[in-house]
């Protein structure tokens, strides 16, 4: 893996100095094995090569003019130093008789690298093999004006952001340019949705979720995992939690749930907390689906209960209309054995009738 480290400096002319007058630290005939460069001139040979004897002093006379078309005349950074280190892996020293060969490769890669993420920029490369590991490094040094007069933005210097998308870069190039496969460290196969859990996390993921499975809100998760003597603390303003706890005599503190990403590629590079599970959003959703499943079972009985009582009086109602029907029935049968004219058999057989109905509602 490329080892990369970016420094701001106020001072051009002492980093230019520095990279190409000094003498080998090693003691070897050449500092620097092979030179590039983007909107500067560099002594050149017939051929077009850049010479890797550059003097300090003219490079940084062309760094002078360009901090000139600066709209901030009185801008205190002058350049920002870039340092890409490479491992045996990659470039490997020890044994090797084509160091200039692979210098060549590395501004190669080095300059495609630049094109793409500093365009428009000014800026000089110089890979050297003198430092006491002895291996292949280059020297990049960016001039914080370009072309344009426009400042470069501070935040394009961030280590991490650097070392992202050369990992990047690499990963798409260093093959066409070296005929090697590169094995990109940021895509080795990591834990991305569960996590490791020690001894006394574990015991607090079981209280964790034996307060989930008793709770029904958010506040009584929180009340009930105080009786267990954990505390729920938040961590910054997006509502993010810590839990605390106390195991072996200690205070102990860990995350809800935290990922490192690539914000570039979106790749997770580690996970740390208890699970997003236990993180507040996640806790909403579960207590609020969990309260619509109680409530449509609470709906369902009542339901229910309304459908059997509305029943029973159906049942009852039907059985007091054969009650009457029956006894109407037997009345009309009586009436006829007694020998009652026709016409009064039926007014008889009507009384009869609303007097049952009559005495039955009381």
């Amino acid at each position: 893996m490329t080892y990369v480290k970016s420094n701001s400096s106020t001072s051009a002319w002492s980093r230019l100095h520095y990279i190409f007058d000094e003498e080998a630290h090693d003691g070897s005939r050449h500092r620097v094995l092979a030179v590039e460069g983007s909107h500067i001139n560099l002594w050149r040979s017939a051929s077009g090569q850049p010479y890797v004897d550059q003097s300090g002093y003219y490079l940084n006379s062309q760094f002078k003019n360009m901090r000139r078309r600066a709209r901030n005349k009185n801008k205190r950074h002058q350049a920002q130093h870039l340092i890409l280190s490479f491992s045996e892996s990659e470039f490997p020293t020890t044994g090797s008789s084509d160091l200039v060969d692979k210098s060549h490769q590395i501004n190669q890669l080095v300059k495609g690298f630049m094109d793409e993420n500093f365009p428009g920029t000014q800026w000089v490369s110089a890979v050297q093999c003198d430092g006491k590991g002895y291996k292949l490094h280059a020297h990049v040094l960016v001039n914080t004006v370009k072309v344009s007069g426009k400042c470069v933005q501070t935040n394009k210097f961030s280590v991490s952001k650097l070392r992202n998308e050369w990992n990047h870069y690499m990963n798409e190039h260093y093959l066409s340019v070296t005929g090697h496969l590169y094995l990109n460290p940021m895509k080795q196969s990591k834990t991305t949705s569960n996590t490791n859990l020690s001894g006394w996390q574990k015991e607090l993921k079981e209280k964790l979720d034996w307060a989930k499975k008793v709770a029904n809100s958010l506040e009584k998760y929180v009340d009930l995992l105080s009786t267990k003597n954990v505390t729920v603390k938040q961590r910054n303003k997006k509502g993010a939690w810590s839990y605390v706890t106390e195991a072996g005599g200690k205070k102990r503190t860990v995350r809800d749930f935290y990922q490192r990403k690539n914000k570039k590629t979106g790749e997770v590079r580690s996970t740390r907390g208890m699970g997003i599970e236990y993180t507040p959003l996640e806790l909403k959703k579960y207590f609020k689906s969990k309260q619509h499943e109680t409530d449509s079972s609470q709906k369902n009985h009542t339901k229910e209960v309304t459908n059997y009582g509305r029943s029973k009086r159906v049942d009852e109602r039907r059985r007091q209309q054969r009650i009457i029907q029956g006894a109407i029935q037997q009345s009309a049968e009586s009436g006829d054995k007694t020998g009652y004219s026709k016409s009064g058999g039926r007014n008889r057989k009507s009384t009869e009738q609303s007097q049952l109905s009559s005495d039955f509602e009381r």
